[in-house]
């Protein structure tokens, strides 16, 4: 068990890095956008110089084209760094904002090629743990703790949902493969199939409107962290709500159909000629063997939800890391290192999740062994 774990651990990694790369590339042959005011693209120069995915020439009043030549004329700088500010490939920027200065101190960065600047990505991520800094989201703040604040709302929800939609996806799912073909397993059909249509963002939309802005029950918009806690508390109703329904119908769906089929193998039939109930031929035996099809299901719909949260957390205003991948990447200024981190974390989240779902088909079901052999 230990060394298929960590045979599918070495895959993880493999495969993550290899996703990070195509990002990375993908993203360094866009166009880029440096922040406008001055000292935020001071900062943002500068760091990245730092980090090596620039190169800097400094044009000052001792500058020399070559080692052996003479200083330019004032004449002559000024127009050296006219030309240099004319280069649309170039980045330049003067190290103050005094125009009356006779000869300013111009500094010109220039992107080192994509090949050295992921290879200086790796070294930084690896060596660092540095991400680079944001330049949207919140400016020069370094891309980890930009995430690292949303995280916890953003995951805080998701297992918010997951407690409600498994509880009651299981008992709607049991109950209706119970009473098959009877009124209320027609009644809850008719409603799953209902959720099932809806997408999360219809859900949100209905309940803000409904509970949020026409009763005045609900908040219809998250409440900042200065709000009374009955209001912070009350303003996850809504989005876990719009974002358990879907689950909760899914969830049913396949776990009736499962158990309906179960219901009707050789060894529940057997078990109910040995004086067992229905129920208890259910919990007993039937319930255990239909969970094996379902669980992979029931844990990827966790994984699901980072992307349905990204834009239940847009609508309903949630700081949330799905609402901090958007902002970077909509609107024609991509935060790029911000991007980078936020997909290396849903990354991780979906391949380990698929490990756990292996492994747990030993828990669920002991006959099935991990890694084993087949003579």
């Amino acid at each position: 068990m230990l060394r298929y774990f960590l045979t599918r651990l070495l895959w993880v990694f493999i495969v993550l890095m290899s996703i990070l790369t195509i990002t990375f590339v993908f993203l360094k042959i866009q166009p880029e956008y440096p922040p406008t005011k001055y000292d935020d693209k001071k900062a943002w120069l500068v760091r990245n110089w730092n980090d090596g995915y620039m190169t800097r020439l400094v044009i000052d009043i001792d500058y020399k084209p070559t080692p052996d030549s003479e200083p330019l004329t004032p004449a002559e700088l000024k127009a050296l760094q006219a030309q240099y500010e004319a280069n649309p490939k170039l980045y330049t920027i003067y190290t103050d904002q005094d125009i009356n200065k006779p000869i300013r101190v111009l500094w010109v960065f220039e992107r080192v090629p994509v090949a050295k600047q992921y290879g200086e990505w790796l070294r930084n991520v690896f060596t660092k743990f540095d991400w680079g800094v944001s330049t949207k989201i919140q400016m020069n703040v370094d891309a980890t703790t930009v995430l690292n604040r949303s995280f916890g709302y953003t995951i805080g929800i998701n297992l918010l949902v997951i407690l409600f939609q498994i509880p009651f996806g299981l008992f709607l799912g049991i109950t209706a493969a119970m009473k098959k073909d009877k009124l209320f397993d027609n009644i809850v059909s008719v409603i799953i199939m209902v959720f099932i249509s809806l997408p999360s963002f219809v859900v949100i939309m209905l309940l803000m409107k409904w509970f949020g802005s026409d009763l005045g029950w609900l908040p219809y918009t998250w409440a900042a962290k200065d709000m009374p806690l009955a209001q912070r508390m009350l303003s996850h109703v809504i989005p876990v709500a719009s974002l358990s329904l879907g689950g909760i119908a899914s969830l049913s769906r396949r776990v009736r159909a499962e158990l309906a089929d179960g219901l009707t193998q050789d060894f529940v039939l057997l078990a109910r000629t040995k004086g067992l109930s229905k129920r208890q031929a259910i919990y007993r035996h039937a319930l255990r063997i239909s969970l094996t099809p379902i669980l992979p299901g029931l844990m990827f719909s966790f994984v699901g939800l980072f992307g349905g949260a990204g834009i239940t957390e847009q609508v309903y205003g949630i700081p949330g890391a799905g609402w901090v991948f958007l902002q970077a990447t909509l609107g024609g200024q991509p935060d790029y290192n911000v991007i980078m981190y936020d997909t290396a974390f849903f990354g991780f989240i979906g391949l380990f999740t698929g490990i756990l779902i292996d492994m747990s088909y030993g828990l669920v079901d002991p006959r099935i062994k991990m890694g084993a052999s087949n003579g």
